[in-house]
């Protein structure tokens, strides 16, 4: 049985280390302590001072019009394309009307219906669309920025920012 589930786990990251990926593909277009990442397992993942996510170009309760250009930010780490976790450095997920993904858990992936999209081309904005985004209606709508290693595993809560925006 461990054999089993080690080697589910053996695909499961050679897939999402893999850039063609078809995942990637379709997104081509607080408090911190000092510290680094724990061990996996933990629900906690030590952030350092500084360290934290925004958007660059939203704010909470803001008013847009679809399409609209998102722009993601990181303080005190790197942004880069998914592949092998490395300290401070990960890449962005956009999370839409969902909360903070728990520490060392993996952001899930092929669930864009549900609101999960993942950047690990190491993008840092997207447009907004409803052709992209179906569940960003009129009306209030939370956003999401959870940034996460390079296997997808969230860094948790501190790692994550969110807006309420209301779509015209």
């Amino acid at each position: 049985m461990k054999n089993w589930i080690f080697t589910g786990l053996v695909l499961a990251v050679s897939a999402c280390s893999n850039p063609a990926a078809n995942h990637e593909e379709q997104h081509a277009d607080h408090q911190h302590d000092s510290g680094s990442m724990s061990a996996a397992g933990n629900d906690t993942v030590a952030i350092k001072s500084g360290q934290n996510v925004f958007f660059k170009n939203l704010t909470d309760g803001q008013e847009i019009t679809l399409p609209f250009v998102v722009e993601f930010g990181v303080n005190g780490m790197e942004v880069e394309p998914a592949s092998m976790p490395n300290e401070d450095k990960g890449h962005h997920h956009l999370l839409v009307n969902q909360g903070p993904v728990k520490a060392n858990t993996m952001v899930p992936m092929g669930k864009e219906d549900m609101g999960y999209y993942h950047f690990g081309k190491g993008q840092i904005s997207d447009t907004l669309s409803l052709s992209k985004y179906p569940m960003l209606t009129k009306g209030t709508h939370k956003l999401r920025l959870q940034f996460a290693n390079g296997l997808h595993m969230s860094y948790g809560p501190a790692m994550s920012a969110e807006v309420t925006i209301q779509i015209k």
